[in-house]
Parts: C-alpha cells; sequence; structure tokens
C-alpha cells in the first residue's frame, strides 16, 4: 500500500515536471531558430549593404572630370598653341561637339590614331573659318614646355599658329586627343606628348581641291556644296574666298596667283545634310570627303559603371527597399513564434 503511494507519488512529480521541461525546451529551439533566422539576416545584409555602396558611390566617376591636364612638349621655342574643346563627353562614354563646333560636320567617336590626326586637318581649316572660342588662354612655349590643366572629359584639339622663320613660314602639325584616355587598361587623365617638328609652307600661288563623295549610289546627294579657301599666318586667319563645287566643274576648282607667306586650307562653308566631312591635304592639293551617316546607332562604351544621370539611380532605392521587407518578415515571424510559446 505505501509502495502503490510512493508510486503514483513519483508519477505525480514526473508528470508536473515534464510540462515546465517542453516548455523551456520549446523556448529553447525557439531561441535557436531565431538567431539562426538573424545570422542569415545579417549576412544578407551586409550583402545588400554592399551592393548599396557599391552602387551610390558611382556618381563619384562623374566628379573626376574636370582632372585632366595636356602638357606640350616642342621644340620650337616662342611658339604659340591653343587650346580647343572640340566635343564633351556624355554619362554613356560617347562624345558630342560642342556648340562652337556644332556645324563642323565631323565624327569624334571611336576615332583611331589615323582618325584623330585626319580630324585635325579638318577642324584646323574649320577653326580657320569660323574662329571659335578656345577652352583656354593661348600658351607660348618656354623652356620647350606648354601646359594646361582643370580641363573637364571631352575631345581636345590644341593647334599651333604658323611662325615665320628664316624667310620660311613654318606650320605646326595639330594634336587632338581624348581625355581621359586609356593605355593597357588604365585610364590616363594626363597627356604628356611631343609636337612634331614643323614643316616649311610651300613656296606656291596655286592651289586645288577636289570633292569626293562616299554615299554608295548617291541618293540624297546634293547638286552642289560650297568651299570657302582660308589662309592663315601669325597675324591673320581670314576667309579669302569661297567657291561652288558640282558635277559641272567636276566637283573641283583651282584657286591661282595666291600670295605667298600663308597657311592655306579649304573647308566646306556648310555640311550637307546627313554626311560628314573630312579635310586632307597633300602640298597644294586639297581633297574633302563627304561620307554618308550610318543609320544604326552605337555607342562607346567607355568601361566605367554608368554614371549620375543613368537608370541605375534606381538601384539602392529598390535594394532597400526589399531590405525593409525583409526586416518586416523576419520581425513579424519572430513576434508570432513569441506569442505562441506564450500561449503553450
Amino acid at each position: 500500500m505505501i509502495s502503490e503511494k510512493l508510486r503514483l507519488i513519483d508519477k505525480a512529480k514526473r508528470m508536473s515536471v515534464r510540462p515546465g521541461c517542453d516548455r523551456r525546451d520549446q523556448e529553447m529551439k525557439y531561441s535557436n531558430g531565431r538567431r539562426g533566422r538573424w545570422r542569415i539576416l545579417s549576412c544578407l545584409l551586409v550583402l545588400l549593404c554592399s551592393l548599396c555602396l557599391l552602387c551610390s558611390g558611382v556618381p563619384v566617376a562623374a566628379q573626376e572630370s574636370g582632372q585632366n591636364s595636356i602638357r606640350l612638349h616642342s621644340d620650337t621655342e616662342g611658339a604659340q598653341f591653343t587650346l580647343y574643346q572640340v566635343a564633351q563627353k556624355n554619362d554613356d562614354g560617347t562624345f558630342s561637339l560642342t556648340k562652337d563646333f556644332a556645324s563642323a560636320g565631323v565624327e569624334v567617336n571611336d576615332l583611331s590614331t589615323d582618325g584623330l590626326e585626319a580630324l585635325g586637318t579638318t577642324l584646323s581649316a574649320y577653326i580657320g573659318k569660323n574662329q571659335p572660342s578656345p577652352a583656354a588662354a593661348a600658351q607660348t612655349v618656354t623652356d620647350g614646355v606648354c601646359q594646361w590643366s582643370d580641363l573637364s572629359d571631352g575631345l581636345y584639339l590644341v593647334l599651333g599658329t604658323p611662325k615665320a622663320e628664316n624667310g620660311n613660314l613654318l606650320e605646326f602639325s595639330p594634336v587632338v586627343a581624348y581625355l581621359p584616355y586609356t593605355v593597357d587598361g588604365q585610364e590616363q587623365r594626363s597627356l604628356d606628348t611631343e609636337e612634331k617638328a614643323p614643316a616649311e609652307v610651300p613656296q606656291t600661288t596655286q592651289y586645288s581641291v577636289y570633292k569626293v563623295w562616299k554615299d554608295g549610289t548617291g541618293s540624297g546627294r546634293p547638286a552642289s556644296v560650297k568651299v570657302a579657301l582660308v589662309r592663315r599666318n601669325s597675324a591673320e586667319s581670314s576667309v579669302v574666298d569661297t567657291q561652288t563645287l558640282s558635277a559641272d566643274n567636276n566637283w573641283s576648282y583651282t584657286w591661282k596667283d595666291l600670295p605667298q607667306g600663308y597657311v592655306y586650307q579649304a573647308v566646306e562653308t556648310g555640311v550637307p545634310n546627313g554626311y560628314t566631312q573630312a579635310v586632307s591635304r597633300d602640298g597644294a592639293k586639297i581633297v574633302i570627303t563627304n561620307t554618308k551617316k550610318s543609320t544604326s546607332v552605337t555607342s562607346t562604351v567607355s568601361g566605367k559603371l554608368p554614371q549620375t544621370g543613368q537608370l541605375w539611380w534606381s538601384v539602392p532605392v529598390l535594394v532597400l527597399a526589399g531590405l525593409a521587407c525583409l526586416l518586416a518578415a523576419v520581425w513579424t515571424k519572430s513576434r508570432g513564434g513569441r506569442e505562441n510559446t506564450r500561449k503553450q
């Protein structure tokens, strides 16, 4: 009888302890599960914050503009060089002509070294005719150097003023360069370059201009174009004559009895719609080539993350919104788990 009572008492004790143990076990399991969820959430938070920092750091690239410089070395002491900004760099990495060069009718994107040299010849004639404002004051070679700093991203041209020396007129080759530019995959913002030795201007009184068309069948080609003859020396730059080229004169013209002591160049007064122009010169022969523009649209990849103004601005916003939803879901689930534990 006594043993039976002891057995019943022991059973009652075990039954009275079990609910408490079960409750503590459940609380422990819940606590461990909650810590696990927060560990996972912490990892996600780190990843999402990293992505936010990456995206929000993109606008810094736009602030780099203005840190470019050009340093030009020349053996011609006292020579004068002028800097022009031909095009500005867009957020998508492409280039577009500045206001002063908007009517030049030239291509400024994806140009090779040869293409940049050809562009320099064309633009030097355009500058002689239109007199655009320089990007900075003209610099005179001192101790063999000219330099410009604090330049924004874009396409630049350095043009030397013809210089009289020992009875001859010297002409400098224009320097054209993108800023910034890339060397072996590394972005460079300081251009350090040598000026080519100036060439003596031919002692001739006759120059000829020829028009070349690169437009396939010629559909849309104008019936005629006007070409200006520009002359430059150390004292002046001006248009001396304008002629009309057409099929009637075989798209060519020759100027005769021109005074010596000048650099002579030719350029179109207005580039036909849908065409670009490129000017080349060999001695007294000037060739103006009109190329029909391609209808396809291309863009230059800058090699950087998209800058401010593009659609990537929305990425941090969307990431933060997703993070807020995730935190709300975890908090709601955690609160629900605590309430269930209390009820038990």
